[in-house]
């Protein structure tokens, strides 16, 4: 696929900054999980995750439906923060400052966790592909998924399909996966750092690097 697959791999996820406090002392855990978090503040499509719930996972093993997973994206700027922005696509709309990704490396989340898969793209979509080996993460579009500007065009008809490619861990992701929080701006960033403090946990927390990561 295009693009050049890099030697480190980084896990994007976005979450309400709401939710970090319970997130960090408990990890990451798909929403009917007995340990998720009985505030966990929702900030996606509720309507496509009651589908995801019911949506069968396109490889066994892991198997399972969608709604089993905890996903990440593969870069950041989604269409999903797009439409939080916006209020778009019937999500609800939320300042970006409210937004708060948690990176975590690749490497990090297979040691850690038995179950997962991947996916050349949204995973919800008819045409997209599940795989469970290592080895297939050449069929992600790597300049897609770190791509600004990802409308479809008469070109390529599949760009924001694309840019949507999923990792999905079943059940759990821990918090010791963390490697790094960034936040849109430097209040987000000392709410979060207090936070890390508290749990006396050493997290670096960037504001917006390079400007990549915020609309």
């Amino acid at each position: 696929m295009p693009g050049n697959q890099p030697d480190i791999i980084k896990l994007y996820r976005i979450v309400h900054i709401d939710n970090i406090e319970y997130l960090l002392t408990n990890g990451m855990h798909h929403r009917e999980h007995e340990d998720a978090d009985p505030n966990y503040i929702n900030i996606g499509d509720s309507d496509l995750i009651a589908k995801r719930h019911e949506y069968p996972v396109g490889i066994n093993p892991p198997g399972g439906t969608l709604g089993e997973y905890v996903p990440f994206y593969f870069g950041p700027l989604s269409p999903m923060l797009y439409n939080i922005k916006n209020g778009y696509s019937g999500v609800k709309q939320r300042p970006q400052k409210d937004i708060v990704y948690i990176l975590c490396k690749l490497d990090d989340v297979t040691e850690c966790c038995e179950d997962w898969c991947f996916t050349d793209g949204h995973a919800k979509k008819r045409f997209t592909e599940f795989y469970n080996d290592i080895d297939e993460l050449s069929h992600v579009s790597w300049d897609i998924v770190v791509a600004r500007y990802w409308s479809d065009t008469e070109e390529d008809y599949d760009r924001r399909r694309k840019k949507q490619a999923e990792f999905l861990v079943k059940d759990y992701v821990p918090a010791k996966c963390i490697f790094a929080i960034v936040t849109y701006n430097n209040a987000a960033a000392d709410t979060v750092k207090e936070i890390l403090t508290k749990l006396n946990l050493k997290i670096p927390v960037r504001v917006n690097p390079n400007g990549n990561y915020y609309y």
